[in-house]
């Protein structure tokens, strides 16, 4: 999905409601397609990284996880911080548990 304001951007989009029932149907084909082959890669990669799974090869691997993260990869950052359990997500839900807590104990003491 293009962002920003730049009308160019948006010039080739085609909304589903524009489309024919056959375009939506072969646009929803194309997806579905994607998304088995991402299931089966990750799967796949599950399979190895449990074979491979010595302290040697998690070494290797968290080496290059690190150095794609330097050069700026989004994804390499953005696994780095989930393994760490620092991603934005598990972070805000740990911010609304204290509020969360903090809420009860006020009403407990009568807020």
């Amino acid at each position: 999905m293009p962002r920003g304001d730049n009308p160019n951007s948006r010039a080739n989009l085609i909304v589903n409601s524009e489309r024919t029932p056959k375009e939506r149907k072969a646009q929803a084909t194309k997806a579905g397609e994607k998304s088995g082959a991402v299931r089966a890669a990750q799967a796949n990669l599950k399979k190895v990284v449990k074979e491979q799974g010595t302290l040697e090869g998690l070494i290797k691997i968290s080496k290059r996880l690190y150095q794609m993260a330097e050069a700026g990869n989004l994804n390499a950052i953005k696994l780095l911080l989930e393994i760490r359990g620092e991603d934005s997500k598990s972070e805000f839900n740990r911010e609304m548990l204290k509020l969360r807590k903090r809420e009860v104990e006020l009403k407990e003491e009568g807020w």
